[in-house]
């Protein structure tokens, strides 16, 4: 008789489970890269701004392209600020996100070590049943031998 888990169902339903919120901590995971290297990019486009605003202040301004440029930077920080904040959301939602992987990955691994106790089990049942079955065929032999 083959080995029959009777919770496989439930087992294989919690594997499911663990792969969605894996595969959605992946998805969370990629959309934090995202937004951390429009950060990233954000705050180079605005360093680059400033030099270049340093350098035309160096050699003589209008009041309109003075004006111009603090709106520009105005811009550019609240940019910086939106991918930034995003950025901090999304690694907020991954913590959360892999909080619930672990859940659903602690309770698959409490099926699997069940299992693997029942198989265990299962398999030293079968093993004794083997090896008694050995001996009364050494037994039934050594009668036969015994009775010449």
């Amino acid at each position: 008789m083959a080995f029959h888990f009777p919770l496989q169902a439930l087992l294989h339903y919690r594997e499911s489970c663990e792969r969605r919120e894996f595969l959605r901590l992946e998805i969370v995971s990629r959309e934090l890269t995202i937004a951390r290297e429009q950060a990233e990019a954000a705050k180079r486009d605005r360093e680059r701004a400033l030099e270049d605003y340093t350098k035309k202040l160096a050699g003589g301004m209008t009041a309109s392209e003075l004006s111009f440029e603090l709106a520009c930077d105005r811009v550019r920080l609240s940019r910086l600020a939106a991918c930034q904040q995003q950025a901090l959301k999304l690694e907020e939602l991954r913590q959360r996100q892999l909080q619930v992987f672990q859940k659903a990955q602690q309770q698959r691994k409490i099926l699997e070590n069940l299992r693997d106790r029942q198989l265990a089990g299962y398999r030293l049942v079968q093993n004794r049943r083997e090896q008694q079955q050995v001996d009364e065929r050494f037994l039934i032999l050594q009668r036969g031998q015994d009775s010449r």
